[in-house]
């Protein structure tokens, strides 16, 4: 009865350990314990903690972001990747059922995760030599890992199951997200800001807001980790956390599993619907889409991959929106952000301008890597480079009402002696220069992979940054020590930030060379 439903799975399986990427994942797991088993032993003497338990402390807290990024661009692509490709129905005419098709496209994913916490789990144990942690602190830790991916993956695949697409999935999934494990925190924070005396609510309210806050800290597998990580851990290797994880996934998957068999039948996606060019009507005093210029790659990427005109329309309207809002509710918004209105709507304006930025960056060559056709935009009598800026200025365009205003703006507010200081302190030129790396990686990621190109890169930024923090910020401390100029301490951070754009700019151009020759 069940060797068929299990027959996808198995295969999914055995594909997985075939493919040398899987292996170099793992080896990569476990090289990335060694390093930072080597960095804290190299920084034992600069803490009170022990070097064991500060070393697993800060794998375990990474492995938590990484699982979360995982959800956003491994797992919530499952079945949408099948809608998007239109494969569905050659899975049910293999006679294929439904609960066959998501435990082969959902489970396998996560138990080839779970192989990774396997790798690493002999590995880890070398914390033990360091001294400060146990091997049941260490086993309780992955169990806890474990069920969070368990739920995450779950919640992934419910949202995969019931979005068209994928960026509709990714967007359901972070509502889900937020509906497990942020809506809880979020109504104590509001019940605890708006209770007390000359306020709308008691003081009952805000201690019910505590107590709500008490029980999320039961479930939340942050708190999870940092409990069982203390010195001397009395606890067991179960907890609440993982049986909250656990019922909660499964519920997720069942309820997958009967929003599937609903649409499974329904005739699957092929092209997504376009704006198209039409001829020019009498009635009509304005097209949509002109017809194409003199750059036809900047036309293609402005108006049909971001919208064009309307576009600028219709975010133009949603900001005098937001400036409407922030000026009739400032006492709210102020209270919230802590800031005026003016500076509330520069930071929303630049949060917008980043947002399109990663966007633009996500889907420079998405579309092309999806369908197939990025060997035939290469065969195009133009330069790689060429190319390649010139989708890139057609992301641009669509994003620049945001950046002229946004700049226009802090123009208004500032003075340029005092935005010209903000280049010079180390805080804001790490900030940039670590987004402008991400809209790189974003880029290269999505010339590897079909899907969660953004997520694989903020995974490689986490885990570099994670590794290299320490001796950056070693590096800057000896440099602030030697009482330097700004300049002096800022221009290694521009250095090295030009150097590492630099090169993924020139991995970008030979990736997109090799698949031309492809």
């Amino acid at each position: 009865m069940f060797a068929g439903s299990f027959a996808l799975l198995q295969r999914s399986i055995r594909n997985d350990a075939l493919k040398p990427r899987a292996h170099w994942a793992r080896i990569a797991a476990v090289l990335l314990i060694l390093v930072l088993l080597c960095v804290a032993h190299a920084n034992d003497d600069n803490s009170l903690a022990p070097a064991g338990l500060r070393f697993f402390s800060g794998l375990s807290h990474l492995g938590t972001v990484l699982i979360l990024l995982a959800g956003f661009g491994h797992f919530v692509t499952a079945i949408t990747e099948e809608k998007e490709e239109g494969t569905l129905g050659l899975l049910l005419l293999a006679n294929m059922s439904p609960v066959s098709i998501l435990l082969g496209k959902s489970t396998a994913r996560v138990i080839s995760s779970w192989l990774l916490f396997a790798a690493q789990f002999p590995f880890a144990l070398l914390a033990l030599t360091l001294g400060g942690i146990t091997v049941r602190q260490i086993a309780a830790t992955y169990i806890a890992l474990a069920m969070f991916l368990f739920m995450i993956a779950n919640l992934a695949l419910l949202a995969s199951t019931c979005a068209r697409r994928t960026v509709q999935a990714v967007v359901l999934f972070g509502f889900l997200l937020f509906l497990v494990l942020g809506s809880i925190p979020w109504l104590s924070y509001q019940l605890s800001f708006l209770s007390g005396p000359g306020l709308p609510l008691n003081d009952s309210w805000g201690a019910w807001g505590k107590e709500l806050l008490e029980t999320y800290n039961q479930i939340s597998v942050t708190h999870r980790v940092d409990d069982i990580l203390q010195i001397r851990y009395p606890g067991g290797l179960w907890s609440t956390q993982a049986t909250f994880s656990f019922c909660v996934g499964s519920m997720a998957f069942l309820m997958s599993a009967i929003v599937f068999q609903r649409i499974v039948w329904v005739a699957d996606i092929s092209e997504s619907p376009r704006w198209q060019a039409s001829q020019t009507s009498e009635g009509r005093w304005w097209n949509v889409v002109p017809r194409v210029g003199k750059a036809p790659l900047v036309w293609k990427d402005f108006h049909f991959l971001f919208g064009g005109y309307a576009y600028w329309l219709i975010k133009l309207a949603g900001f005098a929106v937001y400036v409407s809002l922030v000026f009739w509710k400032a006492d709210w918004f102020k209270a919230m952000t802590f800031q005026e209105p003016l500076p509330c709507i520069e930071s929303a304006l630049y949060f917008v301008a980043g947002f399109e930025l990663i966007f633009a960056c996500s889907q420079l060559f998405h579309v092309e890597q999806k369908d197939g056709t990025l060997a035939n935009l290469m065969m195009l009598p133009h330069s790689t480079g060429s190319l390649s800026y010139s989708k890139l200025a057609g992301c641009l365009l669509a994003i620049a009402p945001t950046l002229v205003l946004a700049v226009a703006l802090t123009l208004s507010l500032h003075s340029l002696s005092e935005i010209g200081r903000w280049f010079l302190v180390p805080e804001t030129v790490t900030l940039v220069g670590t987004f402008l790396v991400l809209c790189h990686l974003s880029v290269l990621c999505s010339l590897y992979v079909k899907w969660g190109g953004t997520a694989l890169a903020v995974a490689l930024l986490v885990v570099i940054g994670f590794v290299l923090a320490p001796v950056v910020g070693s590096m800057m401390l000896l440099i602030e020590e030697a009482e330097k100029s700004a300049m002096a301490q800022v221009a290694p951070l521009y250095y090295v930030l030009a150097a590492v754009c630099g090169a993924i700019q020139v991995a970008v151009l030979m990736r997109l060379e090799a698949v031309s020759a492809n």
